[in-house]
């Protein structure tokens, strides 16, 4: 017999979709140098706490937004942990703002 795997939280479920991480950005203080829609499109939302985002698939915090060239931000894989599914492409559950629909 298998057991169904219990429903994922709220905050799970909601940010698996680019649009809703893109929105968590909207209560982001506006000291940090950070573009929303780049973290969101990276896999990370706000989560509410001071200046700390986390990947929706690994979970990883990331809140460290100091650059030696005053530039905004960049993103990339050293923010998300070795093995996260969203960074390696593996992840199937992400649902991006605008899908290529031409395939």
């Amino acid at each position: 017999m298998v057991f169904p795997l219990p429903p994922r939280d709220v905050e799970d479920r909601d940010m698996r979709f680019e649009l809703q991480r893109f929105i968590s950005f909207s209560a982001f203080p506006q000291s940090g140098n950070v573009s929303g829609l780049r973290l969101a499109q990276a896999g990370f939302f706000y989560t509410g706490l001071g200046v700390t985002v986390r990947c929706f698939c690994c979970r990883r915090n990331h809140s460290d937004w100091r650059t030696d060239d005053g530039i905004l931000f960049r993103t990339g894989n050293f923010m998300h942990e070795t093995d996260c599914d969203f960074m390696l492409g593996t992840d199937t559950s992400n649902v991006p703002m605008h899908e290529d629909r031409s395939q």
